[in-house]
């Protein structure tokens, strides 16, 4: 009797270690899944994706281009087809080619004085601003076409058929056309003439001097 209880305790205990066995092969994968996997370093560096915005820089960039040097700008006085006052020319300059053509057969200080007078004559003449200062040359006549934004830029004056009491200025002046267009170099001539009292004052030139 005792015998056959021993036995059948081994046999109970043997049955219970195969189903601890079974048991732990069967919850292995479940104990597994709660450890964390081992973090490993990559085996290289991921190269930064490139987004849609970013461009595509180029295989074999060509050098940027050298800015030449601009050239240099042509003289003041550089002349064009023999003209002295050609070409975009400085107030010296013209003053100068201007005294070149000219007999300097006026004093200095009386010269000075008539240019200043005929530019003022002349300005009177197209902007039609100041011709009451002249009523005997003007006669209460307005402007036909005025311009605008003008100035003397050169003058010299000579004397007018070898007469001591006429002087003849010849004036470049500059200025915005009634049509609106620039000229920076336009010509003209104005007669000044003494009268008995020692005023000068102008009067129109003779129809073949204009």
């Amino acid at each position: 009797m005792t015998s056959s209880a021993e036995r059948s305790g081994l046999i109970m205990l043997a049955m219970a270690a195969v189903l601890s066995v079974v048991g732990v092969v069967l919850l292995w994968p479940d104990m597994s899944a709660d450890r964390a996997p081992t973090a490993r370093p990559p085996a290289a560096s991921p190269a930064p994706s490139r987004t849609a915005d970013t461009p595509e820089p180029p295989a074999d960039p060509s050098p940027a281009p050298t800015t030449a040097a601009p050239s240099a700008s042509p003289s003041a006085s550089a002349s064009r087809e023999g003209d002295a006052l050609a070409g975009t020319v400085s107030d010296d300059a013209l003053q100068r080619s201007l005294q070149l053509t000219r007999q300097a057969n006026v004093p200095p200080t009386l010269e000075r004085r008539l240019v200043d007078l005929g530019g003022k004559v002349l300005l009177a003449d197209v902007t039609g601003k100041g011709r009451k200062a002249y009523p005997d040359y003007f006669k209460g006549e307005s402007a036909t076409d005025r311009w605008r934004d003008c100035r003397i830029r050169a003058g010299v004056a000579e004397r007018y058929d070898n007469r001591s009491d006429a002087v003849l200025v010849h004036l470049v002046w500059a200025g915005t056309s009634p049509e609106g267009e620039r000229d920076d170099r336009r010509p003209t001539a104005v007669l000044l003439v003494r009268d008995v009292k020692g005023t000068w004052g102008p009067e129109p030139l003779p129809v073949e001097e204009n």
